[in-house]
């Protein structure tokens, strides 16, 4: 909670905080110097699975304070993707081909099916196993059932260096239940993949849910009715 209330207080000091350009300049660097040191920690295998989670959603949250702040993410001219301005013009608010590039590279769209008023997409979890996950932006964490846990248990992409412990949770009728939580090294959508993701292991026979503990890691994620798809842009996280 300290950590969240933290990074709230840097979006707004960025967002509203009027000074020299210098200044800014300033803070949009130690903003990037401390995307790098979260980058490196959601990244390093050697992390262990609570520390890499809370790493990987720090990062997400310097992402979309430095695109609020006109920096964009991507490849540069014969060097490694990275932090820098991304221009256009502020009077007209007319982007830079840069930030049109950048923000391209960014996003993934997937076909969805719509299953009993619900939109279902599919996804790879932890580099192998396939699910097809129900977008619920009302569960606070993903959410997978027990066999998918045990596929991944069986071919090894889900150990005891996953499993964060037990937690209680409040359905909608106020009732509890409990559930194991884990860490999922990835889910990929699309072409994009999001690492160290925090999910529920729900009863056998359950349905899979992309719930807050992703969607709240993206810059933003849309419902396009007209395709059947789901776009969705992972800012800063190639």
């Amino acid at each position: 909670m300290r950590q969240t209330l933290f990074l709230a207080t840097l979006a707004a000091t960025l967002l509203f905080e009027v000074g020299a350009p210098q200044a800014q300049s300033q803070e949009a660097a130690q903003f990037i110097a401390q995307w790098q040191r979260s980058n490196g920690a959601c990244r390093a295998p050697a992390t262990p699975a609570l520390e890499a989670i809370a790493a990987c959603e720090q990062r997400d949250t310097y992402s979309k304070l430095l695109s609020a702040s006109n920096y964009c993410y991507g490849p540069g001219e014969g060097t490694p993707a990275g932090w820098t301005p991304c221009g256009g013009d502020p009077a007209s608010g007319k982007p830079s081909a840069k930030a049109l590039k950048d923000a391209a590279l960014a996003r993934a769209t997937a076909q969805f099916q719509r299953m009993g008023g619900v939109f279902v997409l599919p996804a790879t979890v932890n580099g192998t196993s396939t699910a097809y996950f129900i977008v619920d932006s009302g569960a606070s964490n993903v959410q997978i059932p027990e066999e998918l846990a045990e596929e991944m248990k069986r071919n090894g992409t889900l150990t005891e260096a996953d499993s964060l412990g037990q937690r209680r949770f409040t359905l909608a009728d106020g009732s509890g239940l409990q559930q194991r939580i884990v860490r999922l090294r990835s889910i990929t959508i699309g072409e994009r993949t999001m690492e160290n993701v925090m999910a529920s292991v729900s009863p056998a026979r359950s349905r899979a849910l992309l719930g807050q503990s992703f969607l709240r890691r993206l810059s933003s994620w849309k419902i396009d009715n007209v395709r059947n798809s789901i776009e969705f842009e992972f800012t800063g996280s190639f």
